[in-house]
């Protein structure tokens, strides 16, 4: 069986579970109190993965303990992540049409994503103000479960805890700022950080339970229309790669998420370049990973 870690409840509420099939969710806090693991925290969960994985499954030949999915809010796997650490330009196409004629990086280019820009995967996506020009961008994102640095290529497979779809939601015409020709420049960390600008899920898949040994098919749809469409195999740096590159000038703690590049197939790149607006519908997949699915939502206004 496929193991899906996943975290339910409300918004800041969430508990960490597992998904034992479509309908029924394991919750892991009665699992794994009794034996003195953490057991209401996914980080702390992740960083004793090892130990705490047999606990579960153990527990899944047992009913008790089970609540039915039906009704239940899916939250981010990793809701409060320490950090979210993105890679721009690792696809070739996309890396083109950002950059020109400019050669394509010759080491992974790296950003931060704000921790509260997480959301959950059928969570509203929502349109602030500031913005006319909201893009999606499809990524694998890879979840680190022992802290570590350096981290060698040859190393790397070995702090992975599992994978996961994400949505690195810009705001292109934040990100541009004043302009290059103004010191202020790109605005990267606003453009990308705004509340739900970092939908994850459904669920958090391990290593083991990764389908392969192909590359992995990320596709995302707007209104039914599929934007993007391409190959983890197209990555300019491979998942080892990253973490080896981001692991070399910062420790990687349990629970950081890597946002791994998006294929080409945003708005911005295509003609006439088409943002998304109240009211569309996203979906977005990664072979054997599962579908989020959002509305893009304006923003309420703040009454004074």
């Amino acid at each position: 069986m496929t193991t899906r870690i996943v975290s339910f409840g409300p918004p800041g509420g969430e508990q960490p579970g597992v998904l034992v099939d479509d309908h029924t969710i394991l919750p892991l806090a009665p699992v794994l109190a009794p034996s003195g693991l953490p057991a209401g925290d996914i980080t702390r969960i992740l960083a004793v993965w090892p130990v705490a994985r047999p606990l579960f499954e153990a527990a899944l030949k047992r009913p008790e303990h089970r609540i039915a999915r039906a009704g239940v809010r899916l939250g981010p796997p990793v809701p409060r992540p320490g950090r979210v650490i993105a890679v721009r330009f690792n696809y070739p196409l996309h890396s083109h049409a950002a950059l020109g004629d400019l050669a394509a990086p010759a080491e992974p280019v790296v950003f931060l994503k704000l921790p509260g820009s997480v959301c959950g995967p059928y969570d509203p996506l929502v349109k602030p103000p500031e913005t006319a020009a909201l893009d999606n961008e499809i990524e694998l994102a890879v979840v680190i479960d022992r802290a570590g640095r350096p981290i060698a290529p040859g190393d790397a497979s070995g702090r992975i805890v599992g994978y996961m779809i994400a949505n690195d939601v810009t705001a292109r015409d934040v990100v541009l700022g004043a302009g290059l020709s103004s010191p202020l420049q790109m605005q990267v960390l606003r453009g990308k950080g705004f509340p739900t600008f970092c939908p994850t899920g459904p669920w958090l898949v391990t290593p083991d339970d990764l389908p392969g040994p192909g590359p992995l098919n990320l596709r995302l749809s707007v209104n039914g229309q599929v934007r993007q469409d391409g190959w983890s195999s197209d990555m300019l740096f491979d998942v080892p790669s990253l973490i080896a590159s981001v692991s070399a000038t910062t420790d990687l703690l349990p629970g950081d998420v890597i946002l791994t590049g998006t294929p080409s197939g945003c708005g911005f790149e295509l003609d006439p370049p088409a943002y998304l607006a109240d009211g569309d519908e996203i979906r977005a997949g990664i072979t054997g990973l599962g579908e989020m699915h959002h509305r893009v939502t304006d923003e309420s206004p703040v009454l004074a």
